[in-house]
């Protein structure tokens, strides 16, 4: 990866309400005053909501919520996660809105972690361990690396803003700027699945969540049809 500019704002763009007001939001890195604030608030309603958190019944376990911060702090840490702020006051007030966790995801390396030792813990890698034994990024795109998702979760009220495909918008001119020619990951729900559509993402994997959870012997908690996997190359 080449060196880059960190932290940098990387998109701002408004949306009008139904009741005409206009709303600001800022892209930028998750600099390193917010790492706590996003790590938190992919606690919130992410693992209460996502269809791998759920199934896990990690927001259950204390334990496996504490293991799961532990992980998503040593992701932030990597300076390659994005923020999305609600700006009020010409920017004087700032309210996080939105986060995306991501990685750069090396072919046969798996994410480095410590073992899980609760029950939510070691479903939650049993999951992430049977979907990473995909290569359809690699292949399809012909590389060795790719910034890989880790996790994104946008504040319920926000959600009508398009402020999900923002964020892998940014997500494609930061994977570009790191040096890297590749962005991708695993879209577990079908709202998030949408938002990659919308940003351009092309689907490279898919699997009934029926199948893959023989795979995992695992069985999930959801109504979406189908895991996916989607991807892009920037140019």
């Amino acid at each position: 990866m080449t060196s880059r500019e960190y932290p940098k704002v990387w998109s701002t763009f408004e949306r009008i309400t139904k009741d005409g007001k206009t709303l600001a939001f800022v892209i930028e890195d998750i600099p390193e005053t917010e790492w706590s604030n996003a790590v938190e608030f992919m606690l919130g309603n992410y693992i209460r909501e996502d269809v791998w958190w759920t199934t896990a019944g990690t927001a259950e376990d204390s334990q496996a919520i504490q293991e799961y911060r532990v992980l998503l702090t040593s992701i932030v840490e990597q300076k390659m996660s994005l923020a999305c702020f609600l700006t009020e006051n010409d920017g004087k007030e700032r309210t996080l809105v939105g986060v995306n966790m991501c990685m750069v995801q090396e072919k046969g390396h798996f994410v480095d972690h410590n073992p899980p030792k609760t029950k939510a813990g070691l479903l939650s890698l049993t999951m992430f361990s049977e979907a990473m034994k995909v290569t359809a990024i690699y292949d399809k795109y012909d590389v060795s690396k790719y910034l890989m998702g880790a996790g994104l979760s946008v504040t319920p009220e926000y959600r009508a803003h398009g402020v999900a495909v923002e964020l892998l918008k940014s997500r494609m001119q930061l994977t570009k700027e790191a040096g890297l020619n590749v962005t991708g990951g695993i879209f577990t729900s079908a709202s998030a699945q949408r938002s990659a559509e919308k940003a351009g993402m092309e689907c490279v994997y898919q699997v009934p969540y029926k199948e893959f959870g023989e795979q995992c012997k695992i069985d999930f908690d959801t109504t979406t049809e189908d895991l996916k996997i989607f991807a892009i190359k920037v140019e």
